[in-house]
């Protein structure tokens, strides 16, 4: 049987990990316009690059980490 954790970090982990270190732009620049909510319009948000770069290196290792343990609740 598998813990109630592992299968939850498996059921979110591998896939929103993989989505954030596929496309790391597109989910930082959401995150950007969440955060701009309430600030005077100066025009559009752009994520820094060092933003992107940290979006995609711990959507990677979400992925890895909910991708272990869905090897580990299967096996």
């Amino acid at each position: 049987m598998c813990p109630p954790n592992y299968l939850f970090l498996a059921v979110l982990g591998l896939p929103l990990g993989t989505l954030a270190a596929a496309k790391p732009y597109a989910v930082t620049k959401a995150t950007e316009v969440v955060d701009a909510i309430g600030r005077k319009p100066s025009g559009s948000v752009e994520p820094a690059d060092w933003n992107v770069l940290l979006t995609r290196v711990v959507g990677a290792a979400f992925a890895v980490l909910g991708a272990g343990a869905a090897v580990t609740c299967v096996l």
